[in-house]
């Protein structure tokens, strides 16, 4: 009596130690192994498998073999690739959710080959299913050296139990495991978008956030929940007053809130965020304004960049325009220059005939003539100056630089009420040219196509960029819907000083047509066309030594 009284009190030991492991795992890995340690060591056996399967999946799996590919979770001791079942064991403990218990001869074991026992004897084995609301989920499998008699009822009754706890944990583990990969998802994408989310309580002015909430404000998460001071001391100081009128001011209208500032960490990193949020009634009953904190900093940065381009190709048009308007000076002064030249040397002539001239008049030709040569030779020096101001060529894909430039232009387009459209030749190869220069090209021409819609009422306002690639060539096409070029304009639209426009220095074109020559090209405007103006320019793919094509 003694004895039975403390073989059940060793296996109510056992038991509860069984399940007291089993209730500590949250992942099926975990329980799966922790159901298979614990049935070994409750039934004595050697060997044993335990596999879990999605709802029906092994019920479906007509051969009895199960890889690992079929399953959740395949665990086994010793280890093995899979469990390869018996087609009427499968049957009876699949399908008919039966335990099973029998004999085999070792040869034919489902774990033979990680027996260590000599062969030519029959080994034990307990086949069990692990079912959960009527769906066979899983199954135990476990191998004895001893007789049938290792696996008693009340041994059975034991594992059967187990087995049952198990599979109930495993669904509360499936939703565990779901939980945990949505969050890990969540908290992903909330660094990946560089964007928190946060809850904060109006009145006791502590918040709660997430990981990537911490990291903008590099607050240590052990602090949890976040006091207002915590936040406050990561607020920039020039921004902190503007910030707190704007979150009393939406508290006293609980209108939507949205705020952009600076953040500045321990290492004096500072982050510029925009902040949203809206409030809602918390589970306290409080006040709490709920919504998200994005990091801009790189968006601000891309947009520092952005303003930086436009204000270098402001400053190449400046240049281009200075280069021009110096050539065009030079062509100009140069010519009176030659005449005071000439005549200064044919006064110096009359007056060396007889009668012989007065001494003081040859003294002061000669000073003319003296002067006239130094001033020649400023203005040869000028546009040698201007002349030599050579492209920087590169390797370039010009569709991305148009698209820049496009970019740049998005707020004037806008603001004319002008519809964009773009067809790039994908297959166009980069191309050796002066970035910026040709960007000053297509920049110039689309906000000449822009300035030419300005009128237009009654039709659409429409600046087509477009790109092609022809017998080595990159033909780039910018076309407006505006009124057009008069023809008696079209002969000298590309001369220096002369301007259709009103206010116009007759520049602009001259510098398109001088750059798209520097690089071997032509630039001309396309004739026929019934609406509007299309200027056209061709440039080679290779800067290789050529002759600029004629205008």
């Amino acid at each position: 009596m003694l004895m039975t009284l403390k073989k059940e009190i060793f296996e109510l030991t056992l038991i509860t130690k069984a399940f007291q492991a089993i209730s500590k795992e949250c992942s099926a890995q975990g329980l799966a192994n922790a159901l298979l340690e614990t049935a070994l060591e409750c039934s004595g056996a050697v060997r044993g498998a335990v596999l879990l399967g999605e709802e029906s999946e092994l019920v479906a799996k007509a051969d009895a073999s199960f890889p690992r590919e079929m399953l959740r979770v395949f665990v086994s001791h010793p280890p093995v690739d899979e469990l390869r079942l018996p087609a009427d064991l499968n049957g009876r403990v699949v399908i008919g959710q039966e335990a099973v218990v029998g004999h085999v001869a070792l040869e034919s074991s489902v774990l033979s080959a990680s027996a260590n026992c000599p062969r030519g004897r029959d080994v034990a084995f307990l086949c069990l299913p692990l079912v959960h609301q009527r769906q066979t989920i899983g199954i135990l499998y476990l191998e004895s050296d001893h007789e049938l008699e290792a696996f008693t009822p009340r041994c059975i009754s034991v594992i059967s139990m187990l087995a049952s706890g198990t599979a109930a944990s495993f669904e509360s583990a499936k939703l565990f495991e779901a939980l945990r990969e949505t969050n890990r998802w969540m908290i992903k994408g909330q660094e990946m978008g560089r964007m928190g989310s946060y809850r904060w309580n109006t009145r006791t002015l502590l918040s709660r956030a997430s990981r990537e909430c911490y990291r903008i404000f590099d607050i240590d998460q052990a602090i949890n929940p976040v006091p207002f001071e915590a936040f406050k001391s990561r607020i920039h100081p020039d921004d902190f007053p503007a910030l707190e009128r704007a979150l009393g001011e939406a508290i006293s209208t609980k209108a939507p809130f949205r705020h952009k500032y600076r953040v500045v960490h321990r290492d004096g990193t500072i982050l510029y965020v925009d902040a949203f949020g809206q409030f809602d009634i918390g589970p306290s009953g409080d006040i709490e304004l709920e919504g998200i904190i994005a990091d801009v900093s790189e968006r601000m940065a891309a947009d520092r960049a952005l303003a930086d381009v436009r204000t270098e190709l402001a400053r190449a048009a400046r240049l281009a325009m200075l280069g021009e308007l110096t050539g065009s000076i030079v062509h100009e002064v140069n010519q009176p220059l030659t005449g005071i030249l000439a005549s200064a040397e044919a006064c110096v002539q009359w007056l060396a005939r007889n009668p012989p001239e007065p001494h003081e008049a040859r003294k002061s030709a000669m000073r003319v003539i003296d002067l006239c040569h130094r001033a020649s030779k400023v203005v040869v020096g000028l546009r040698s100056l201007v002349r030599d101001a050579q492209p920087q060529f590169a390797e370039v894909s010009i569709n991305d630089a148009i698209e820049e430039v496009l970019l740049l232009t998005k707020p004037e387009i806008e603001r004319g009420g002008v519809t964009l459209r773009t067809d790039f030749d994908i297959s166009m190869p980069r191309i050796e040219a002066d970035r910026v220069q040709l960007q000053q090209v297509v920049l110039n021409l689309v906000r000449n196509g822009i300035e030419a819609m300005a009128a237009i009422k009654g039709r659409n306002r429409t600046l087509t960029a477009s790109s092609k690639a022809v017998d080595g060539r990159a033909t780039i096409t910018i076309a407006d819907t505006g009124t057009g070029i008069d023809p008696v304009a079209r002969e000298r639209l590309f001369d220096a000083l002369y301007t259709t426009k009103p206010d116009g220095l007759g520049l602009g074109l001259s510098i398109c047509r001088k750059i798209i020559a520097g690089h071997g090209g032509r630039l001309w405007l396309e004739e026929g066309a019934t609406k509007g103006a299309a200027f056209t320019f061709a440039i080679p793919y290779s800067q290789s030594p050529r002759l600029p094509e004629n205008n």
